[in-house]
Order: structure tokens, then sequence, then C-alpha cells
């Protein structure tokens, strides 16, 4: 015999209502238990710091160089967020990453167009 609460379909979760919670689960999202996450933000950083270096030997001009410092943000940011305490360091080490990131783009974006 099986009890009668096993026929009932699983309710889902509750859609987050709040600001906090929405944070929560971003950081739940990228909580250290995914350290191949890490990872992946550490080669990303890497391959786009190789392709600055690269388009500096190409074009023979130091301004791809300028998304450097930015991407060495990002790392850092990354390295800081895996070995963050809480849930409101990891966020805040997560939200440098993606501005770094963000800006970096924009950037090399910038260079690129100024060096048609």
């Amino acid at each position: 015999m099986s009890s009668p609460s096993d026929d009932r379909p699983a309710v889902p979760p509750d859609p987050p209502t709040k600001p906090a919670d929405v944070a929560s689960r971003i950081v739940e999202a990228a909580r250290l238990r995914h350290p191949r996450l890490h990872v992946v933000f550490v080669a990303t950083l890497a391959v786009l710091s190789f392709v600055c270096v690269l388009a500096t030997v190409v074009r023979l001009s130091p301004l791809p160089l300028l998304p450097l410092a930015l991407f060495g943000l990002g790392g850092y940011a990354a390295f800081r967020g895996r070995s963050a305490r809480g849930d409101r360091h990891l966020l805040g080490w997560l939200t440098v990453l993606a501005c770094a990131v963000a800006v970096g783009f924009w950037s090399l974006a910038v260079v690129g167009r100024i060096l048609e």
C-alpha cells in the first residue's frame, strides 16, 4: 500500500519575489560546488588576454594591450570569488568579474574600431 501523499505531483518552488531571493539564487548557481565554472572563467580570460597580445604583434600597436588590465582584474575577481567565505562576498566578486569582462570586451571593440 502506498500513502495518499505519494500520488500527488511535486509542487514546483515559488518564483523569487524579492531582490534578495533573486540574488541568493544567482549565488547558488555559481556556488563553490561547481569548481569547473571558475576554471572556465580563468581559461576564457587567458584566451582573451592571448588575443590582445597577438593583436599587438599583428597590428604593431600597443593599443590592443589596453583591455589586459581589465581582464587581469577579472582574473583576480575569479580567484577571490573562488575563496569567498559568504554569499555576499561571492556575489560582490562575481559582479566585479562580470563588469570587468564587459568593459574589457567594450574596450577591445573600441580599439578594433580605432585600428581599422
